[in-house]
């Protein structure tokens, strides 16, 4: 049983019942709370204004990526963001799942799972063939959940320099 969403994103799982919204200016609130959530997880420093100014950016302008959130049998229950890159490497255009949560009370029932299949399905679907992503190294959780879903640690260190005024968290 397949369950469509406005964005024609589907789950053949009934079990997880799974929906992607595009977030927009209607749902952003909602998107901020589990940003907010997210951050707090990880104790990452955390400017509500400031984000919701880049998360307004990032969902006006379509060629950056997409943001959603991920609903369960209608009920919000957590958000992912992927990121649109280039890589001679990859040949073209990659997807980077920049962020994705899902609250506490709905984790280890399928979701992550779920949701990934999902961002897969679109990115494949917008000519994307190579998604990637991270997990915080000490997330042994998340990197089990990456594996089982078929991607691969290519023993790589992702380093990062900030410039300017907005500092990253550590």
């Amino acid at each position: 049983m397949l369950n469509p969403n406005s964005n024609g994103m589907t789950d053949s799982n009934p079990t997880t019942s799974i929906t992607l919204v595009t977030v927009d200016e209607s749902n952003l609130d909602i998107a901020m709370q589990f940003i907010c959530q997210f951050y707090a997880h990880f104790n990452y420093s955390f400017d509500q204004q400031r984000k919701r100014e880049v998360v307004a950016q990032f969902i006006a302008d379509e060629s950056l990526g997409r943001a959603w959130l991920i609903e369960q049998a209608g009920v919000a229950v957590g958000y992912a963001i992927v990121a649109f890159s280039f890589s001679l490497e990859r040949n073209g255009q990659i997807a980077f799942v920049d962020e994705l949560f899902i609250e506490s009370s709905a984790r280890s029932a399928g979701i992550g799972a779920s949701v990934l299949a999902e961002i897969e399905s679109w990115c494949a679907s917008v000519g994307v063939m190579t998604v990637r992503l991270e997990a915080e190294a000490s997330n042994q959780r998340a990197a089990a959940l990456y594996i089982r879903c078929g991607y691969v640690d290519q023993h790589r260190r992702l380093l990062t320099k900030v410039r300017g005024a907005g500092q990253m968290h550590s």
